[in-house]
């Protein structure tokens, strides 16, 4: 774990992460050079892709950013250690660049609706629609293969990090793509168009 530390303006912010996240530390910090200065006060908030940041006056002009404890309740729960959210915005975006594909943010608080039972299963399909309120990612999860179930429920994005972590990298897919899981393996990532995006990019 390493502290990260930025000067702006005359503020000090202080990130903690592992160290091998550093560039994505940069880029928080180059985020936070383009906010107004009068706005880096105690209780600012930032979001970026899945996450949000907060900032936290411990002195006089010394901020340390904080983020939802996914591993608690986000809701309630802040932490120092950014090494988790970091690491999301990490791996999706990497899953992005290998679809050579722009991407379409997720927050970790949206709903992502599931057949009753899919997550038990080996083959398991992921789709995005567009037509969807606030708060909802647009992402449904089914069987590939049918089992009759009707029943759905929904859970929000940040529970998959404990039930089915390798789903996270593909959540910031744009709509009207679909995703085919066979156990942990991608087996095929289908755009629009229904080309398949992952045979592309090996």
């Amino acid at each position: 774990m390493k502290k990260f530390e930025k000067k702006i303006m005359d503020k000090t912010i202080i990130v903690t992460a592992e160290k091998d996240l550093e560039p994505q530390v940069e880029s928080l910090f180059a985020i936070l050079e383009q906010v107004d200065r009068n706005k880096l006060i105690h209780g600012f908030s930032l979001q970026v892709g899945w996450s949000v940041y907060y900032l936290q006056e411990r002195e006089t002009e010394n901020f340390i950013l904080t983020t939802p404890d996914y591993s608690k309740d986000p809701f309630e729960d802040l932490t120092e250690d950014l090494t988790l959210a970091l690491w999301i915005q990490l791996e999706q975006g990497h899953f992005l660049r290998n679809m050579n594909v722009d991407g379409l943010s997720i927050k970790f608080s949206d709903k992502i609706i599931l057949s009753k039972g899919v997550l038990e299963l080996e083959k398991i399909y992921l789709q995005r629609n567009g037509d969807v309120e606030k708060g909802d990612s647009g992402w449904y999860i089914g069987p590939v293969e049918n089992n009759n179930t009707t029943e759905l429920y929904a859970l929000y994005a940040y529970q998959l990090l404990k039930i089915k972590p390798e789903i996270i990298q593909v959540l910031a897919l744009p709509n009207d793509y679909m995703v085919v899981f066979e156990g942990n393996e991608i087996k095929a990532v289908l755009n629009e168009n229904d080309v398949d995006v992952l045979k592309d990019s090996i």
